[in-house]
């Protein structure tokens, strides 16, 4: 009888271990940043934030510097379960997502604050939206990147300079008419390529906020650092919508508020910070900073080229326009 008692009990704990074992769940993020990038460093607090919210009930298992695939795959990743989590440039959902396009369109971002008050208010509710509609993809939280300059091995300080220069872009249908509106030949490639393709003189030049130009170490292969500031692309968080809502309330949750948390507050006090300092930093790598004046490229890619060549966003693109932002918001 004891012996059956022994036995049951043991059962019972290895049942016991089983079902705690199996309750934890593990969720795979994958992003394209080198580990030294600000929102690498956001994603691995986010993940940490997750963990102790749930009391390690959610693991969020990170693989960053393109180890999981392009941002493009990551994305498409998130349907077909090879990663749950994809945090980049959200840009990239521009292929899923008619509405979407709305992120990379040039100029539209004002500076911080307008950024902070769209994204922030309701236009960016009725964005997340449009896109969970359209995609099926969730939008859990935006942050802050930093407006996108150019980066280029010759000076550019007009729109003309552009001409025949192939400049690497996302893969974004947006920013890929946008550059060639400028005058460019835009260069959709995978961002873990573009060093060696500067480096081997594939391309002439690239585009990204300051943050990553400094972290990637492109000052030893392009050598003019161009104040466009021609976008404030954000950072998503993206899951899937269904995988999301079915998750219990409590996990749910801790996830949003995860991403809406530290790891955004940090995001963004690094890249208003960071600011003040990448341009010296890169400066003093060698690199010539040239501050064009940004008129002519703005009349360019300006509302009559928004609304005949992205009509569907045009009138997003309009609200946007239309929010105010307080200033010091």
């Amino acid at each position: 009888m004891n012996m059956k008692l022994k036995t049951a009990a043991l059962l019972a704990a290895v049942a016991l271990f089983a079902t705690s074992a199996s309750a934890e769940t593990v969720l795979r993020l994958g992003h394209v940043w080198p580990d030294s990038e600000i929102h690498a460093a956001a994603a691995k607090k986010f993940a940490d934030d997750v963990a102790a919210a749930t009391n390690g009930e959610v693991k969020i298992e990170i693989h960053g510097n393109s180890t999981l695939g392009s941002d493009r795959e990551l994305l498409e990743g998130i349907k077909f379960s090879s990663n749950d989590i994809w945090v980049g440039g959200a840009g990239v959902l521009s292929t899923a997502s008619e509405t979407a396009r709305i992120f990379t369109l040039p100029f539209m971002i004002r500076d911080v604050n307008h950024y902070n008050a769209v994204y922030g208010g309701p236009v960016g509710g009725e964005i997340t939206k449009r896109i969970r509609d359209e995609s099926g993809y969730e939008v859990v939280a935006y942050w802050l990147r930093g407006p996108r300059w150019l980066t280029t091995k010759v000076p550019v300080e007009k729109p003309e300079d552009l001409s025949g220069l192939k400049i690497r872009v996302p893969d974004s249908p947006v920013t890929v008419q946008s550059w060639n509106q400028l005058g460019a030949s835009a260069t959709p490639m995978n961002f873990g390529e573009v060093f060696n393709a500067l480096q081997q003189g594939v391309i002439d030049g690239q585009e990204n906020p300051l943050s990553l130009i400094l972290s990637s170490k492109f000052s030893e292969v392009v050598k003019h650092l161009v104040r466009t500031e021609h976008a404030y692309e954000p950072v998503v968080v993206v899951m899937d919508a269904g995988r999301l809502v079915a998750m219990p309330e409590d996990q749910r949750k801790a996830i949003i508020d995860a991403a809406n948390g530290a790891a955004k507050a940090y995001a963004s006090e690094e890249v208003l910070k960071g600011e003040q300092t990448f341009v010296k930093q890169l400066q003093d790598a060698g690199m010539t900073l040239i501050e064009p004046d940004k008129k002519p490229f703005q009349e360019r890619v300006g509302t009559e080229f928004v609304h005949k060549a992205f009509a569907p966003v045009a009138d997003l693109y309009d609200s946007v326009a239309a929010v105010e932002a307080p200033n010091g918001q």
